[in-house]
């Protein structure tokens, strides 16, 4: 009885423990994408939060705040699965026809472009000024530009002529990052099916006989 009691309290303070990351988490979320990663404080996050400064130095520090959301706006959630092994993701890379690969390009890009990119925007600034966010920030490229061969590698089939997959791979990891997605969406105002409208048109034309 008292080892099942232990077993029970040990799930609880960890789920305890979860649900405190998770509203951390949250809140720095909201006080980076409003302020900036660099004008935002610890302060700020426990005071969005509604805990002690020392409970959000608890998660960590903030840079490592920054790169769990990060991570947490890359695939959607708190579950430790990569995006390439994503429901979407693998959907487009095993799809056997192009119509249903390019189907499953504009759902994804309607799915994570709304939650990724504004995170990631505030990822680039960060970098450009704190040199422990550069490293974090190079490594997120480098796992980018991973995904984007595997992603492209499916099209290989119906690549252009004298266009390999380590090429298109490179025109398509330089060309759709999150630059192109906050230009379009955020400053000249474009809906988010017409920016995924424009990414599969412009895979298409680039990449694709």
């Amino acid at each position: 009885m008292t080892e099942g009691k232990r077993v029970y309290r040990s799930a609880l303070r960890a789920e305890q423990a979860q649900r405190t990351r998770a509203g951390v988490l949250d809140a720095a979320a909201r006080c980076f994408l409003e302020k900036g990663y660099a004008a935002t404080t610890m302060k700020d996050v426990a005071a969005e939060a509604g805990v002690s400064v020392q409970t959000v130095f608890g998660q960590g520090s903030k840079a490592s705040l920054l790169l769990g959301c990060v991570d947490r706006a890359v695939v959607g959630d708190d579950e430790e699965v990569p995006f390439a092994q994503r429901e979407l993701f693998v959907r487009l890379v095993s799809a056997p026809d192009l119509e249903n690969k390019l189907a499953a390009a504009r759902e994804m890009v309607r799915t994570y472009v709304p939650l990724t990119v504004p995170m990631i925007r505030v990822f680039a600034d960060a970098a450009a000024g704190d040199a422990e966010i550069a490293v974090a920030w190079a490594e997120y490229e480098r796992r980018r530009l991973a995904d984007a061969r595997v992603l492209i590698g499916s099209y290989e089939p119906w690549l252009r002529a004298g266009l390999d997959v380590d090429r298109a791979t490179e025109i398509f990891w330089a060309l759709f990052s999150h630059a192109p997605a906050v230009t379009l969406v955020r400053d000249r105002g474009w809906s988010v099916d017409e920016y995924a409208e424009f990414l599969v048109d412009a895979v298409a034309r680039l990449l694709l006989d």
